[in-house]
């Protein structure tokens, strides 16, 4: 649904991101033994979401940069 915008599925990539990102970071602080684990996270788990979250909004920013210079130029 947010992909009929250009700015639906920018604010999709970037929102996205962000959030793997919190998830990379809850990985970091939480341990995989304890209790406040509630989202089963290993350390596979927090590369992904790394990679995800980086990916997602270096795609969301990139894609809206060409779309700005496109305009400019028009």
């Amino acid at each position: 649904a947010l992909a009929r915008t250009v700015s639906g599925a920018r604010n999709y990539l970037v929102v996205g991101g962000i959030i793997y990102l919190v998830l990379f970071v809850y990985g970091l602080l939480v341990g995989q033994e304890s209790a406040a684990n509630f989202v089963p996270v290993n350390t596979a788990d927090d590369v992904l979401h790394l990679v995800l979250g980086l990916g997602m909004i270096g795609l969301g920013v990139a894609l809206t940069r060409r779309r700005a210079a496109e305009r400019a130029t028009a």
